[in-house]
């Protein structure tokens, strides 16, 4: 049951696809996404007054070109920082190229995916305690190699506007520390993590 239910969703994703296309072939398409969040959790350490409050910003600016109809390929450029006030900071640069395809599901209304890798370079500092009891500055730069899934829904205001919400995704990172240091991760965040961006399409008549 569950198998057809996914078979008739797709072939109405499909469908609505190849009738429905508000993005044409050599369309071009500058925007960027912003998002901030702040969170508070408790914290028994009263040596951080504050380090139970953190805050995190971004912003990416994006320039993307139409291969064919509701399908682009862009660059995008980004910026992002966390704050553990006393605690942590962390500075992160941001290039990766995408490939996003857009599934129409009304005339102004639809969902997408977006395909990306990329590199990050991150620089963070942070308190570490010593041997003497005392809190020392360390500084550490990182350099991140990532690439993932990410879905997200649009909303075209007019011709030329295109609003849009990302909601999560799948990613890998592998995170290169220097000096023979290195890991890697794999997560799903899937509606859980929100990024809001515009996009303005030229080329439109």
């Amino acid at each position: 049951m569950e198998k057809k239910i996914y078979l008739s969703l797709a072939l109405v994703i499909f469908l609505f696809s190849t009738t429905l296309s508000q993005i044409e072939k050599n369309d071009l398409l500058l925007g960027g996404n912003l998002g901030f969040n702040a969170s508070n959790s408790a914290n028994g350490n009263a040596s951080f007054a504050n380090g139970n409050s953190t805050s995190n910003a971004n912003i990416a600016p994006h320039i993307a070109y139409a291969l064919g109809k509701n399908s682009t390929l862009g660059l995008n450029l980004g910026y992002s920082y966390t704050d553990n006030p006393g605690n942590y900071k962390l500075s992160s640069f941001i290039s990766n190229i995408f490939y996003k395809k857009y599934f129409p599901c009304k005339e102004k209304f639809g969902i997408f995916l977006q395909l990306y890798a990329g590199i990050v370079l991150a620089k963070s500092s942070y308190l570490v305690l010593d041997s003497t009891g005392l809190y020392t500055k360390n500084n550490s730069t990182t350099h991140d190699y990532e690439g993932g899934i990410v879905p997200g829904v649009y909303y075209l205001v007019s011709k030329r506007v295109l609003l849009t919400a990302e909601c999560g995704g799948l990613s890998y990172a592998y995170y290169d520390f220097g000096e023979g240091n290195s890991s890697s991760s794999l997560s799903l965040d899937f509606l859980t993590n929100f990024t809001f961006g515009v996009d303005f399409i030229l080329g439109k008549k």
